[in-house]
């Protein structure tokens, strides 16, 4: 294999490797650590917030290195043409700080109803595994980061935007699992088998984010059968031909936070 090609794959590998890792600790924490339920909880919410923390600062480094017209003035999926909403690295930290935020009440209210209910079993924290846990957590994201750093300068703008959306993913993950898990959880007699539950579809998920994005062209022609049944707002007009017209607004999306600062700068 060609040196260069060593050195393009290296930091794949490594960003697999580390993120493999993060996401095994608090599985393994549970069911071989003896970790309480409100242990790995506390983890989980700080897994996602360091994963926040570390996205932020690979915008802002890409920011500086590579500067693109959506560090700036960025267009979400969705926006109208022509619509920005300001500094992407602004935006993704008020949107993290949030969703981390009611992660943390939302934990917190969950763990006092079931010390109240009686579940003692999973409600106790032990800190000093939380400390553990999240040390070496923050260890793997650093040294994934810093590996990042290497070819951060070479990433295009969507390349950035995924990465943060996942962080962003993640934590959404964590907050709705929580919810059903302790809803669950509460109106059953068996919350240890229940949470055990919880962790691996957790890990799942968390397994799933890893896996290349499925991104077609065209319309799948099943899809296409199935939704140009169902009627619709627009009378005539095909499912593939509005799959066909989003795609295209997504591209242009796309090339527009793509385009160098300082060329967008003087439009």
């Amino acid at each position: 294999m060609p040196t260069s090609e060593i050195r393009r794959r290296t930091p794949a590998v490594a960003h697999v490797t580390a993120l493999l890792a993060a996401i095994a600790i608090p599985a393994l924490g549970w069911f071989i650590g003896g970790w309480t339920g409100a242990t790995t909880l506390v983890v989980y919410w700080a897994e996602t917030v360091l994963i926040c923390l570390f996205a932020w600062g690979r915008i802002r480094v890409h920011q500086r290195w590579n500067p693109r017209r959506g560090h700036f003035r960025y267009q979400g999926p969705g926006a109208t043409p022509g619509a920005q909403t300001g500094s992407f690295a602004s935006g993704f930290a008020l949107l993290a700080a949030a969703f981390s935020g009611a992660h943390a009440v939302f934990l917190a209210v969950i763990l006092l109803l079931l010390t109240k209910n009686g579940y003692a079993s999973i409600v106790g924290i032990d800190w000093r595994a939380v400390a553990i846990g999240c040390g070496l957590i923050l260890t793997l994201l650093a040294i994934d980061f810093m590996v990042e750093l290497t070819d951060l300068r070479q990433w295009s703008f969507r390349q950035v935007e995924l990465a943060a959306n996942q962080g962003i993913s993640r934590v959404a993950v964590v907050h709705l699992t929580l919810i059903v898990g302790m809803a669950g959880i509460a109106l059953t007699d068996a919350p240890e088998a229940l949470f055990g539950v919880f962790v691996v579809l957790k890990t799942l998920a968390s397994l799933s984010w890893l896996l290349p994005q499925w991104e077609p062209a065209t319309a799948p022609v099943w899809l296409s059968r199935l939704m140009n049944r169902v009627p619709g707002k627009h009378p005539g007009e095909r499912f593939e031909d509005f799959w066909a017209k989003d795609q295209e607004a997504e591209l242009q999306r796309r090339k527009r936070n793509e385009q160098p600062w300082a060329r967008a700068g003087a439009d």
